[in-house]
């Protein structure tokens, strides 16, 4: 359990009891990140009840809302990251440099407008036991892209995490969101497909960009891969 509550701890804004990072706890954890999306999936899913007393838009505001707050934005951050370096044309060096800036740029915020306006529209749209799956996807995308990607840096948290996705962490992260996702429709198996095959495609934009991913990437491929789940879910009229 205290791998578990380190991930946790690094992955979200919940409170949970103080584990001493130490790298082996943190390796040992990656298998658990998955199952913090499908926690986070269970808090919205609760918020969403909110649907019996207050106005559809409201409740969609007010589900951002404990999504930036649970995650600590951590992604979102990110995601504009990415849009900065990978958007700007210039050479690998330069992208990664942009990416490390902690200034957003006009191509982060032009990304975090949209990611808003689609998030807000699309969870309009979706059945709400959709929320369930949407962080587990999100969550396991990550490890999909560290898996077929080597890291771009040469040093970095995010390094360790690419090292030590393998089989086995692979493994939980394509079957945990395929179980729940048969569990609740067989329907929302072709949702899941489609964000992962997207997560594929980001990750093959960020190699051919960077030659790698990053933490930045990582982000991107999360937010980005809930975002297309919703999206896929809304089209297939589940």
């Amino acid at each position: 359990m205290k791998n578990f509550f380190l991930m946790i701890s690094f992955f979200t804004r919940l409170p949970v009891p103080f584990v001493e990072y130490t790298e082996e706890r943190y390796r040992r954890g990656l298998k658990w990140v998955p199952a913090i999306g499908l926690l986070l999936g269970g808090l919205l899913y609760g918020v969403s009840f909110l649907h019996l007393i207050l106005d559809s838009d409201l409740v969609a505001l007010v589900l951002i809302a404990c999504y930036v707050a649970a995650s600590g934005a951590l992604h979102l951050d990110g995601l504009a990251d990415s849009f900065d370096g990978l958007l700007s044309g210039r050479d690998k060096d330069r992208i990664l440099e942009i990416m490390r800036d902690s200034h957003i740029g006009s191509f982060g915020v032009i990304a975090l407008i949209f990611y808003f306006l689609t998030f807000f529209v699309l969870l309009g749209q979706v059945p709400y036991e959709a929320l369930l799956l949407m962080p587990l996807v999100g969550k396991s995308a990550p490890i999909v892209s560290a898996y077929f990607s080597p890291y771009a840096r040469p040093e970095g948290m995010g390094k360790v995490f690419t090292e030590h996705c393998g089989k086995a962490e692979l493994s939980i992260a394509l079957l945990l969101p395929i179980a729940v996702a048969a569990a609740l429709d067989p329907w929302y198996l072709a949702a899941v497909a489609v964000a992962l095959a997207v997560v594929l495609l980001l990750t093959q934009w960020s190699k051919r960009v960077i030659g790698g991913i990053t933490g930045d990437t990582m982000g991107m491929v999360c937010e980005l891969s809930q975002l297309t789940f919703l999206f896929a879910v809304t089209f297939l009229g589940i």
